[in-house]
């Protein structure tokens, strides 16, 4: 069978690392808050965004993740 015709089921996606799955998480809560219509601390949560992909970053460096 040709690579063309070989499909993968709909559940299966390439892996991301920790840091790209906390980010895409933090881009969807970042836009489901905005729109909740309660007041969003957006500069408080691109802070602790920012402080936890650090120490992400310092644990994949390290090879715990």
């Amino acid at each position: 069978m040709s690579e063309a015709g070989i499909t993968k089921p709909l559940n299966m996606t390439e892996r991301q690392t920790t840091i790209e799955e906390f980010t895409n998480f933090c881009q969807a809560e970042k836009e489901r808050q905005m729109n909740s219509g309660v007041d969003f601390d957006e500069n408080a949560f691109e802070k602790a965004k920012e402080l936890t992909l650090n120490k992400l970053q310092i644990l994949e460096d390290e090879g715990w993740v």
